[in-house]
């Protein structure tokens, strides 16, 4: 890139013209300490000639010239050079020629004669400050108009850039999301794959837990990780022996009823290096703290996760529900009474009231639609896991459906026997995931 204060000077050109020879000597004299390249000319038609080989930045004409008059001469100069500064040199008597002439050839500046040799140099600086001013304007717009093509080109490419990296942070997150996700379901499947361990019961307890959090109107990322650590909330039981939980709690020796809470201890150690379900560590880890502080470790209500205290409702709900708390399954009513009496002490009052109060929560999603697998389409939403008998996670909420999983379901349905009771949302309310989009 050339320096601008490098650049070639420009050495600016002055035509006089007049058609008696003393008056060019003069003009010659007197503009001879001007840095300028001046040319003379003797007619009107030696000067157009040497404008067509050369550019000249100012004119200066005679009026009274034979065959082709100033006034003419700086017409055609207006007309074909129309950056060309103009001056016409004229007489007392020619008023009039003078007016004509700046009518007609747009004339700049005009000199009186006998013109004075210092106004003759001032009208020819100002008419190349003129020429100087209008040429740095010129390059000035060139300048910009190139900039800002260059601009335009750079965001071009920024713009094109960050889309890129968008998609690759979008197909990333997507990849994260897919492998957080299937490491889910292998947790889940590792718990209710024991015979030990009902994957039922951790169904039941993910989807009331859930139903609470969204009553209670708890952020999207929230309500996931409740409903997840709702399905994992036994893994703790893998590292106990199988006669710490497999009688009912009242049931189980002091000892063994020790070691049924501590399973808790056991969820955060399986946890522990999946540093993306600290969240749910948390929550799985606290479940068995009392709201009033009286729990296993004396934990108060400000120190439990929000979470954890959801979960223990939704968990120790079905476990009166099937027995595991005294031995004696409860109906729904009787076990919502007998949770009623520990409102506040052992269960934090907010939550349990929505379990309590809300019929929606003991009841199945209203604003979902049950399908057969046969009746599914390509881009439908699942709204709830689907388990095979075995309680083995299949599909996860929020799988949106391809012809190839369609399939796949209707291969299962045929072997199963018996069709799948296959929650979706309904299609206002479907929006294809990121991931189905890619």
């Amino acid at each position: 890139m050339t320096d601008p204060g490098l650049e070639k000077k420009v050495t600016h050109t002055v035509l006089f013209v007049d058609d008696e020879p003393n008056i060019l000597r003069a003009i010659k004299r007197a503009l001879f300490t001007m840095d300028i390249n001046l040319l003379l000319a003797d007619s009107g038609t030696k000067a157009l000639e040497i404008m067509e080989k050369q550019e000249v930045h100012v004119v200066i004409s005679d009026m009274k010239m034979p065959q082709m008059s100033g006034a003419e001469l700086l017409e055609q100069v207006a007309i074909n050079y129309p950056e060309t500064f103009r001056v016409v040199l004229t007489g007392y008597a020619d008023i009039e020629s003078t007016i004509k002439a700046v009518n007609q050839g747009k004339i700049h500046r005009y000199l009186q004669k006998p013109w004075d040799n210092q106004e003759l140099i001032s009208v020819v600086e100002e008419g190349l400050e003129r020429v100087k001013l209008k040429s740095e304007n010129e390059r000035l717009q060139k300048l910009t108009r190139l900039q800002n093509k260059k601009l335009k080109d750079v965001n071009s490419s920024l713009e094109q850039m960050v889309h890129k990296r968008t998609r690759q942070i979008k197909a990333a997150l997507n990849k994260i999301e897919k492998h957080n996700l299937a490491m889910e379901q292998v947790l889940f499947n590792v718990i209710s794959i024991n015979p030990n361990v009902n994957g039922k019961f951790a169904i039941e307890v993910s989807d009331l837990a859930s139903k609470i959090a969204r009553t209670a109107k708890l952020d999207k990322e929230a309500i996931k990780q409740i409903r997840y650590a709702g399905l994992i909330c036994e893994i703790g039981l893998l590292g106990l022996e199988t006669d710490d939980y497999s009688a009912p709690f009242s049931k189980l020796k002091y000892q063994q009823q020790q070691n049924y809470l501590s399973q808790t201890k056991q969820a955060a150690l399986i946890l522990a290096p999946a540093h993306e379900l600290h969240a749910v560590s948390d929550i799985i880890e606290f479940q068995f703290e009392h709201y009033n502080g009286s729990g296993l470790n004396k934990k108060v209500a400000k120190e439990i996760p929000v979470g954890a205290r959801i979960l223990a409702i939704a968990r120790d709900y079905w476990r009166l529900i099937t027995g595991r708390m005294s031995g004696i399954e409860m109906s729904p009513r009787d076990a919502k009474l007998e949770m009623k009496k520990h409102r506040n002490t052992r269960y934090d009052g907010e939550f349990l009231d929505f379990l309590l109060e809300d019929k929606d929560v003991s009841t199945s999603k209203l604003l979902h639609t049950s399908l057969k697998a046969t009746q599914l389409k390509p881009g439908m939403v699942l709204s709830q896991n689907i388990y095979n008998d075995s309680h083995i996670l299949i599909l996860p909420e929020g799988h949106v459906f391809s012809e190839t999983t369609i399939q796949k379901l209707i291969h299962f349905e045929h072997e199963r026997g018996t069709p799948f009771n296959i929650q979706v949302e309904p299609e206002e309310a479907t929006e294809p995931s990121e991931s189905s989009a890619e």
